[in-house]
């Protein structure tokens, strides 16, 4: 069996575990992949725990999701808590919420993200952090510090 398969019948396994679980039961130590159609990991969530929920989301507590490319870790997401959609591939927030990349961190009130069109929208009190820049502005007709 090659690393794809494996993947693939990891992630089957992780759907099926939640097919078994009961609305209220509570997985501890909780973790989701995604795979694209070469068999990278695109993103994983964790989190401490998750609940499934009467309405078939999954609520998590202390999530962490980690995007990557090309095999690289490209930027974390976390929040004490959300709600994720496994059909839709959806997570939603209303807690706070910490964006991080390279060299930028984000952080706000409440979340949205949808994997199908990969996009994020904090909802409040968005705060931008600007790491590691060089003195020299790369933007053509920006003011120089």
């Amino acid at each position: 069996m090659n690393m794809r398969q494996k993947r693939n019948l990891f992630g089957l396994a992780v759907v099926l575990l939640l097919a078994a679980v009961t609305v209220g039961q509570v997985l501890k130590g909780f973790r989701y992949p995604d795979y694209d159609e070469k068999g990278q990991l695109k993103f994983e969530i964790t989190g401490d725990e998750a609940q499934v929920q009467p309405n078939g989301l999954i609520k998590i507590k202390n999530l962490k999701m980690t995007f990557y490319e090309q095999g690289k870790v490209m930027m974390q997401v976390s929040t004490p808590q959300c709600l994720f959609d496994r059909v839709k591939r959806s997570a939603v927030s209303s807690s706070d919420v910490c964006v991080a990349r390279k060299e930028i961190e984000l952080t706000g009130r409440g979340f949205e993200w949808n994997a199908q069109d990969g996009r994020m929208k904090i909802l409040s009190n968005t705060r931008v952090v600007l790491r590691n820049l060089s003195t020299k502005s790369t933007v053509e007709g920006a003011p120089q510090p």
